[in-house]
């Protein structure tokens, strides 16, 4: 059977996850907060893309941030007053980052409203299905297309490591450019990560290395999904401290 692209991560952080999930039909309760403020983001990007066509060449730094304000004021309407003022918090960076990453190509570069938007907001497709039969795996895959190039990106709002990536999310993209090579018959070697809160992006190779750990991870997974194969992990309270399974797991996983 096929396996989400959004199981890698379930895996790599313990996999009594997937088996809890797919043998006992347990689900860990989804962040809904982490999808909003993802959801606001990219909604965000959209309209500052937008505004960024239409300002005048001697538009203000504090002008511009009141304008993008004013927009992400309008996206965080429909929610409740605390994630609403919890979103804001979070994304007024975000705002100063891009009115400011806007101006600066406006002076520096003497770029007009249409190419600013054209360099700095490339086109952007969100969460594309995709499903590969003779690999089993699918996902929703969330892309930029730059000079005919397809780059996977993955929004996180959680910190990033120190350096680099962590595992789970560079397994992720490593399927989705996968997928994306299957998709659209292409090569696609780089994807990024769009770590929200420190504004910060960094790359991911899709290299041979990383594609044959991807595969065996796949194989390991469909060990305990199709097979019923109980995995092997090695418990560590603080990370259990921090899985909301836990509870369960401990009740009714099968170390109990």
């Amino acid at each position: 059977m096929s396996i989400a692209v959004s199981m890698i991560s379930e895996f790599m952080f313990c996999p009594m996850k997937v088996y809890l999930r797919e043998l006992l039909g347990i689900s860990e309760p989804g962040n809904r907060f982490a999808i909003r403020l993802r959801d606001t983001y990219l909604d965000f990007r959209a309209a500052a893309e937008s505004r960024a066509r239409k300002i005048d060449e001697d538009i203000r730094m504090d002008e511009l941030e009141s304008i993008l304000r004013e927009d992400l004021e309008g996206i965080i309407r429909g929610l409740d007053e605390t994630e609403r003022d919890k979103t804001m918090d979070l994304m007024l960076f975000e705002v100063e980052a891009t009115a400011n990453r806007i101006i600066r190509a406006m002076s520096t570069l003497g770029l007009s409203g249409d190419m600013v938007a054209h360099v700095l907001f490339p086109p952007l497709i969100r969460d594309y299905p995709i499903n590969d039969p003779s690999l089993e795996i699918h996902g929703r895959v969330t892309m930029e297309l730059v000079d005919g190039s397809y780059y996977p990106l993955k929004i996180k709002t959680s910190k990033p490591p120190f350096r680099g990536v962590w595992p789970a999310d560079s397994l992720e993209l490593t399927a989705h450019a996968i997928l994306v090579e299957r998709e659209f018959e292409t090569e696609t070697m780089v994807s990024f990560i769009e770590y929200i809160l420190p504004g910060e992006r960094r790359p991911v190779l899709a290299d041979y290395g990383r594609r044959e750990y991807l595969f065996d991870i796949l194989d390991d997974i469909r060990r305990i999904k199709d097979d019923g194969e109980v995995p092997e992990v090695q418990v560590k309270p603080s990370k259990c401290a921090s899985c909301g399974l836990a509870e369960t797991c401990s009740r009714e996983g099968p170390f109990k």
